[in-house]
């Protein structure tokens, strides 16, 4: 479940993975969103898998684990992330098993068998990939019948932050995010049948500026594709801080996340 991501063809995984194995020890504890995301995403599941095996993309430190387990009884779990710090965390934590192995790969890359998964399961981790890339690599490992769980931001998230920033200076502070159309498209092009498929939108609120900057570092959410914003001046952060301190509500600072959930089939 790790976070956010860029629409360019070539992304830095090593960063990336870099980025959240530095938030491993903290993601737990401020990942709410991504986490409650997660749990709406395993409600949707179907109630019957067609093959004991199940894949978990973008694990992170795996908190879901037990409850995915528990959901299909004969179940046989891989949990995949880009970061060894995060599934590291993850054995720390006890989540890790014989029914819930750790491996670290690219999703665009899988060491596994073609069509050998009854379930692919990913939440707000997809979205540094390509989504024609993914897309395939989706499929192919998917058995016929087999389900795709996903759960991916979509450009216009984080607007408030991104409008913020553009009264500070030019430079890219929020990552790009493919479009809900750009994940339809590549999912049904690489052979996956949409049953479900529905836009959500989610506002956190932040008592201030440093609180919500200390959760995007928490999670790892802070990491910009192409080499990070470099250091900010005090103009240019004071003057995102009077730019966001105008769109205050009475429950603090707004922070919004577009989500598309999916539900497909092979």
């Amino acid at each position: 479940m790790t976070s956010i991501a860029s629409t360019a063809s070539w992304v830095n995984k090593q960063a990336v993975g870099e980025r959240f194995g530095r938030a491993a020890a903290s993601y737990d504890a401020h990942a709410g969103l991504q986490l409650a995301c997660a749990r709406s995403l395993l409600d949707m599941a179907p109630a019957e898998l067609t093959g004991e095996r199940a894949l978990e993309l973008g694990c992170a430190t795996a908190p879901l684990a037990r409850a995915q387990q528990a959901r299909w009884p004969s179940s046989r779990w891989l949990g995949v992330d880009l970061s060894p710090a995060m599934l590291a965390e993850a054995a720390a934590r006890g989540r890790a098993g014989p029914r819930f192995r750790l491996l670290c790969a690219d999703a665009e890359r899988l060491p596994l068998a073609d069509a050998s998964q009854a379930l692919v399961f990913s939440s707000f981790a997809l979205q540094w990939c390509v989504p024609e890339r993914v897309g395939a690599e989706l499929a192919r490992v998917l058995m016929p019948g087999g389900s795709l769980l996903l759960a991916v931001p979509l450009a216009g998230s984080l607007h408030e932050m991104t409008e913020s920033w553009a009264a500070a200076d030019r430079r890219p502070h929020v990552n790009r995010l493919p479009a809900e159309d750009d994940w339809r498209r590549a999912l049904g092009g690489a052979g996956l049948t949409l049953q479900h498929g529905q836009r959500l939108a989610f506002t956190e609120h932040y008592p201030d500026v440093k609180s919500l900057v200390r959760a995007f570092k928490a999670t790892g959410v802070d990491h910009i594709q192409g080499g990070g914003t470099g250091l900010t001046g005090k103009g240019a952060w004071s003057a995102m801080s009077d730019a966001y301190e105008a769109r205050r509500q009475p429950a603090g600072l707004p922070l919004t996340w577009q989500v598309l959930f999916v539900h497909a089939l092979r």
